[in-house]
C-alpha cells in the first residue's frame, strides 16, 4: 500500500501545474514469474480536458540480505543513470544524424524515477496499452521473433559505436561509471550461493558430464569475460531477453520494444546475443538457426552503423567480432546455470517480486522444462567446442 500511495504522489508532483488536479490510480499486477527484481504497477492518470495517460512503474523489491550479499542497489540508481542520461545522449545522436523513425531505437518513455532507498522506482509509459505484448517466456523463440529482436539490439549497441567514435572521452567516462555491480564485492556468501546453484544444475546432468561442465563455470578464464569487455568496450544491455521485450504486429508487421535497463553495463556486444539466445530458444531453434542469427546480428549491426556514416570495419571489425565470440561463448554455460533457471521457471516456483524473497537461494529449484533446456544446452556447447 506504501508504494502506491507513494507513486501516486511521483505522479502529481511531476503534474503539479495541472488544474484541476488529476485522479490518479494505480494498480498493482503480477507479471507470472516474469520478473523478480521489481513489484510492478499500472497507473492510469486521470486529466480534465485533456488525455489520459497510461503509465508503467516499477519498484524495487530485493529485500535488505539480498542487497547486502550481491549488491543488488546497483541495479536501481543504474537504471535511473540510463533514463536520466544515457536516453538523452542516445536520443541526440539519432536526432543529429536524422535518423529516420522506423530506424531509430527506441526507449520507453521515461516519465519520472524515485530514489527513497528500498523503494526505488522508475515511471514511464504503459506499451502494453500501445498493443505490446510479451510473449511466452517458457516457450523457445521463434526465428520471426528472434531476427527481430538481433534488428534492435543490434540498433541498440551501434549507438553505443557512435558515442565512442563521436565522444571518446565522454564516452570513456560514462564506460567507466557503467561497470557491472551486481556481485561485485566477491565476498565468501556471494560465492557460497554460485556454489549452491551450480551444484542444485548440475544434478540435472548426467555424472560424465558434470565435471566438464565444472571446469567452465569456475574457470577464471571463461568468468573474467562474464559482463566485461572482451576487447571492444561497448554499453551492453545486460538483460537482453524475451521476457524484457514487448511486441505487437501491425498490418502484418511484428514490432518490437526493450525494456529493463537496470543491467546496462560497458561490456561486450556478443555477451547481449548469446545471453538473448541461451535463454530463450531451445535445440531444436538453435541446430537451424544459431549460426544464421549471430550473422544476422552483424548484417544488422553493419546496417545501423551505415545510417551513421560509419563503417562497421573501422569499428568493429570481422576478426575483433569472431575473437570475441570465441572468448563469450563458454559464458552459455554459466548462464545456463545462473539466468536461466528463473527465467524458465513455473510460476508457482519462480521468484516472487516484492516478498523479501533471497532469490538465488529460493529460485534454484529445476523443473521438468529446465532439465530438457539444460541438457540440451550442454549438448550443443559439446557440439560447439566449449565444454
Amino acid at each position: 500500500m506504501a508504494d502506491v500511495l507513494a507513486l501516486a504522489q511521483l505522479v502529481r508532483e511531476k503534474l503539479a501545474d495541472e488544474r484541476p488536479e488529476p485522479e490518479v490510480k494505480v494498480e498493482r499486477f503480477d507479471s507470472g514469474g516474469a520478473n523478480y527484481t521489481s513489484a510492478l504497477f499500472k497507473i492510469l492518470v486521470t486529466r480534465s480536458g485533456r488525455d489520459d495517460l497510461y503509465l508503467f512503474a516499477k519498484v524495487a523489491s530485493f529485500s535488505q540480505a539480498m542487497r547486502t550479499k550481491v549488491n543488488t542497489d546497483w541495479i536501481y540508481s543504474n537504471e535511473q543513470f540510463v533514463y536520466t542520461t544515457m536516453v538523452k545522449i542516445y536520443d541526440n545522436l539519432q536526432e543529429s544524424h536524422d535518423i529516420p523513425l522506423e530506424h531509430r531505437f527506441i526507449f520507453p518513455k521515461y516519465f519520472g524515477h524515485r530514489s527513497t532507498y528500498g523503494h526505488e522506482a522508475i515511471v514511464t509509459d504503459d506499451l502494453g496499452v500501445q498493443g505490446y505484448k510479451c510473449f511466452d517466456r517458457l516457450a523457445s523463440m521463434n526465428w520471426e521473433q528472434a531476427s527481430k529482436s538481433a534488428e534492435i539490439l543490434a540498433k541498440f549497441h551501434a549507438l553505443s559505436f557512435v558515442f565512442a567514435h563521436e565522444q571518446p572521452e565522454e564516452f570513456e567516462k560514462i564506460a567507466a561509471g557503467m561497470q557491472y555491480g551486481i556481485g561485485v564485492n566477491g565476498d565468501e556468501a556471494a560465492k557460497e550461493i554460485y556454489v549452491k546453484m551450480v551444484e542444485n544444475c548440475l544434478a540435472t546432468l548426467p555424472e560424465d558430464y558434470r565435471d566438464r561442465v565444472r571446469k567452465i563455470v569456475y574457470s577464471e578464464d571463461v568468468m573474467k569475460y562474464h559482463n566485461k569487455p572482451v576487447k571492444k568496450v561497448v554499453l551492453a544491455h545486460g538483460d537482453f531477453r524475451l521476457s524484457n521485450l514487448m511486441f505487437k504486429r501491425k498490418d502484418g508487421v511484428l514490432h518490437a520494444r526493450a525494456v529493463d535497463y537496470q543491467m546496462m553495463h560497458a561490456g561486450c556486444a556478443l555477451a547481449d546475443l548469446i545471453y538473448f539466445i541461451t535463454v530463450g530458444s531451445d535445440k531444436q531453434f538453435r541446430d537451424k538457426y544459431f549460426y544464421k542469427l549471430i550473422e544476422y546480428y552483424r548484417t544488422q549491426l553493419e546496417l545501423a552503423l551505415s545510417r551513421f556514416s560509419l563503417d562497421i570495419e573501422e569499428v568493429y571489425p570481422k576478426k575483433i567480432f569472431d575473437e570475441e565470440l570465441a572468448a563469450v561463448l563458454p559464458l552459455a554455460v554459466v548462464i545456463g546455470v545462473m539466468i536461466l533457471p528463473p527465467v524458465i521457471a513455473d510460476a508457482d516456483d519462480a521468484p516472487k517480486a516484492g516478498s523479501n524473497f533471497d532469490v538465488f537461494e529460493s529460485m534454484v529449484k529445476p523443473g521438468q522444462l529446465y532439465t530438457e533446456r539444460f541438457n540440451e544446452l550442454i549438448q550443443d556447447c559439446i557440439d560447439w567446442g566449449v565444454v
